[in-house]
């Protein structure tokens, strides 16, 4: 199970999944949380090592993060940008609509790192790197790995979440 954005495998009609040793394995949807831009993709492949997710209630401005993603999908392979956590718990409004407790970073986000890990110093997944705001410069978001947390087990038992909401949006 690969833990990713909504935005990056939503729609999508053929998902593929290039990993580490660059081998290339047919992904599918186990189902996604639209609300906080989380999908999880299920592969079949052998000896995978999963990523150890950290407490991003812990994060903490000032530390140092490091985004790994594939920037406008450029050959090589990944790369890692280096920052500090800029703020935390921002909202921001982006096409798909409002996003909510997101990690602020100035670790280089571009597109392509969308679905990626940022990791803290101990190599920790704290966040999924998520969105930047295009007419700005070093501020970018992600979503924090507990909200990310709270989807995924619903996801992987039922194939969805189901979050209430009662309020009003103006």
């Amino acid at each position: 199970m690969i833990l990713t954005n909504n935005h990056v495998v939503g729609g999508a009609e053929k998902i593929t999944v290039t990993l580490w040793n660059n081998q290339v394995v047919e992904g599918t949807i186990a189902g996604s949380c639209a609300i906080n831009d989380v999908a999880v993709v299920k592969v079949e492949a052998e000896d995978l090592q999963s990523a150890q997710l950290g407490d991003s209630d812990k994060l903490r401005m000032g530390q140092r993060v490091y985004a790994i993603g594939n920037p406008f999908g450029l050959a090589g392979g990944p790369s890692v940008t280096s920052g500090v956590v800029s703020a935390i718990n921002r909202t921001i409004e982006s096409e798909r609509g409002l996003i909510e407790g997101l990690v602020q970073t100035d670790a280089s986000i571009n597109p392509g790192n969308s679905g990626g890990p940022l990791v803290d110093m101990k190599g920790k997944v704290v966040a999924i790197n998520t969105a930047i705001i295009p007419y700005a410069q070093g501020i970018d978001f992600a979503i924090p790995i507990n909200s990310a947390k709270s989807c995924t087990d619903d996801i992987i038992t039922q194939g969805s979440t189901k979050k209430p909401w009662f309020g009003i949006v103006g």
